[in-house]
């Protein structure tokens, strides 16, 4: 299998959201959840509209119990997704998100998602081939360059060390600016 990186481009990024919205706004809310957030799989794949609503509206945060991490933020590109697909749904909150078109109480698989991922990298034109690893490492390439700590990031991914997540978000150590901590006292 090969290694797939971050999509480092914001217009790649918003073709591909483009792309998925007008096939379907269950795999659109599946790339903007993964991209957002940095979630795993699993985690995505077994999230029911009961477990991010409260009370008819879209909760701040996805408790850890969930994620298998820590608590994930929604943020308004994520909760603007989730009110498209959820608009378009019965009131029944029992159903799997990111379900089958068949039936609501089960989750697409692991082996659809890479489908989807991959009609949507050939429809949008991209030059390299995206999985849901490519969603994951985004959101980790992003929030390390918005400025957000490596150690946080660590702990959405879930991984042992510094190194693991700067290496699987495609940073090296050229990459990673000097600290400059100037604390006049």
């Amino acid at each position: 299998m090969n290694s797939v990186g971050p999509i480092q481009s914001k217009e790649q990024i918003d073709h591909l959201k483009k792309v998925l919205l007008e096939r379907s706004k269950r795999d659109h809310l599946l790339f903007v959840l993964s991209i957002n957030t940095g979630m795993r799989l699993a985690s995505l794949l077994h999230l029911t509209l009961d477990l991010v609503m409260i009370n008819g509206s879209i909760k701040e945060y996805l408790d850890a119990s969930i994620t298998e991490t820590t608590d994930i933020y929604l943020n308004s590109e994520v909760k603007r997704a989730l009110t498209l697909y959820v608009n378009e749904h019965s009131s029944n909150h029992n159903f799997y998100l990111f379900h089958t078109k068949k039936d609501p109480s089960h989750p697409i698989t692991r082996q659809q998602v890479h489908r989807i991922l991959s009609q949507a990298g050939k429809d949008a034109a991209l030059e390299h081939p995206i999985s849901f690893h490519s969603l994951r490492k985004t959101f980790g390439y992003h929030a390390f360059q918005q400025g957000v700590a490596v150690s946080l990031i660590q702990k959405i991914y879930g991984h042992a060390t510094r190194s693991e997540t700067l290496k699987y978000i495609g940073i090296n150590s050229e990459q990673i600016p000097k600290l400059k901590i100037d604390v006049h006292l």
